[in-house]
């Protein structure tokens, strides 16, 4: 083994699966994912499935836009985030729980916004989806 060999990394496959449950965790889809991070969706469907390295840059953006940082991603053992799909409260929570005091501000300032109109904007939403349901 070269010297330079020993210290390369290459735990690609755990690194996607790392990145793609940390993904999910907090809801993002892979469309908006890959904006986020100015890359392509196929470029993020390779790197979550353990096909594509990236660079130290691209390692910065995931890290900064997941909100967890870069060594959970290339090494973590403990996998908090291993599942396929999470509820609406476990987004919201691990969103939060991934907030500093001034963001948590920020959101609680909209719910406490919105608050007050929920049942609107469900009934809303419900209509939206069998409108396009009956299509």
């Amino acid at each position: 083994m070269s010297r330079t060999d020993r210290y390369e990394y290459k735990d690609w496959e755990g690194f996607g699966k790392r990145t793609k449950n940390n993904r999910l965790a907090i809801g993002l889809t892979k469309e908006k994912f890959a904006d986020m991070i100015h890359r392509s969706e196929n470029y993020v469907s390779e790197l979550e499935k353990g096909h594509n390295s990236c660079s130290v840059h691209t390692l910065y953006q995931i890290s900064t836009v997941l909100k967890v940082p870069s060594d959970s991603l290339l090494y973590e053992d403990n996998d908090v985030y291993m599942k396929d799909s999470y509820s609406s409260k476990e987004i919201l929570k691990n969103i939060i729980d991934r907030c500093n005091e001034d963001e948590l501000e920020v959101i609680k300032d909209l719910i406490v916004a919105a608050y007050p109109n929920l049942s609107k904007m469900t009934a809303s939403r419900k209509e939206t989806k069998n409108k396009s349901n009956k299509k």
